[in-house]
């Protein structure tokens, strides 16, 4: 039966759109709104187990005090005799326990089994983890612009997960699942949702539903900051939406390239870049294209004082111009390390296409029309959206 519950898909696509956000199980006192398959059996087990700790923990507790109460010494002789045998009460704290440990490990096990056991006709969905975001890959290609995480409702979806960097962790809490994801080799995680998030498409953030991507495995400085929205789509628009975003840059015209693209992209950057000049895991934008144009700080030391930006960075030097050395270092950013910053920065090749970085390029020549936070402030209309 838990089984079944687990897997069972839904019926059609009718019935995909009459799904809410309303959740599988209720939040309580430990636990948030359940919004997977999973989440009633994970609860359930969850529950029991608390439930059973309470119980013994009473009870353990009551008559521990009701004895030290009642058996305290009285005066000064002592009465160290008691009983030595019981037969009932040996049986009872041998057998009742047992019982409850072999029903929890069933229960427990049979859950992990499934939770570890993908349908055969899951939707899978790489994820690359690095420090300090997670990014998302879609069998057509496409890659989500905003790093959230966009699935098709009433479908099981498979995550192939493998880290970049260091350790990290998946964990959503509605699905009451978590897995880590270690360097060196692929995890999986799968889950499934019968219910759209409400607002996913609306252009007012609060008026969004959308459930948490958090990392659960300390992996550095920008740790607090990796985390991710999850949009849960009926399947009609999740296929608008995979086949509008694997070419969305491309109906970018002109200035809209780094106008629009250029704010979404940043969002892989922002956990170690600012653009105001505050200190960060990584140099600031605000002054780089004038350091790598021979402007101001262009005799900014890199490669621990053998070089500087104007030794490295004109005519007949090892990068043209300062696109050149912006495009090598996103692709191979151990290259050539700015001090006295460290070589900490993952590389961007496969993830970020020629169009993506002159999106962000178009971004560093025009930082002064972005606020703090990357937002377009420029003032001219942006036809695409």
């Amino acid at each position: 039966m838990i089984h079944l519950l687990l897997q069972a898909p839904s019926e059609s696509t009718g019935q995909n759109a009459l799904m809410t956000s309303a959740p599988v199980t209720p939040a309580d006192f430990w636990l948030p709104e359940g919004a997977s398959t999973f989440a009633p059996q994970v609860d359930f087990a969850f529950q029991f187990v608390a439930w059973i700790s309470y119980f013994f923990f009473v009870l353990v507790v009551g008559l521990m005090i009701f004895f030290a109460i009642k058996y305290r010494q009285k005066g000064r002789e002592a009465y160290a005799r008691g009983p030595s045998h019981h037969t009932m009460l040996e049986l009872g704290w041998t057998i009742i326990p047992t019982i409850l440990c072999v029903f929890m490990f069933w229960f427990g096990f049979r859950g992990f089994i499934d939770l570890r056991t993908p349908p055969q006709n899951s939707y899978q969905i790489d994820l690359t983890a690095q420090k300090w975001a997670f990014n998302f890959r879609y069998p057509t290609g496409a890659a989500s612009a905003d790093q959230n995480l966009y699935i098709p409702v009433g479908r099981p979806v498979k995550l192939v997960m493998r880290s970049e960097d260091v350790l990290h962790a998946a964990f959503i809490p509605a699905f009451r699942v978590k897995h880590d994801i270690v360097p060196g080799r692929y995890s999986t995680l799968w889950f499934q949702t019968d219910h759209v998030t409400e607002g996913w498409n609306d252009s007012d953030p609060l008026k969004q539903k959308f459930h948490h991507f958090f990392c659960a495995e300390y992996c550095g400085k920008g740790h607090s900051g990796m985390y991710a929205k999850i949009f849960v789509l009926p399947q009609a628009d999740f296929d608008l939406w995979l086949e509008k975003q694997g070419r969305w840059m491309d109906d970018l015209k002109g200035d809209e390239l780094w106008q629009v693209a250029g704010p979404k992209l940043f969002g892989r950057c922002a956990s170690c870049h600012s653009l105001n000049g505050s200190a960060g895991t990584g140099p600031s934008w605000q002054g780089l294209w004038a350091r790598a144009s021979g402007g101001a700080g262009s005799d900014g030391k890199l490669d621990n004082g053998r070089e500087t930006y104007t030794s490295l960075i004109g005519p007949g030097k090892k990068f043209e111009n300062p696109e050149s050395y912006v495009r090598n270092s996103i692709l191979n950013p151990g290259d050539h390390i700015v001090v006295p910053y460290g070589n900490v920065m993952p590389t961007f090749r496969g993830q970020l296409n020629d169009l993506a970085i002159d999106a962000i390029i178009g971004m560093m020549k025009n930082l002064d029309k972005f606020d703090a936070k990357g937002k377009y402030i420029g003032g001219a209309p942006i036809a695409a959206k």
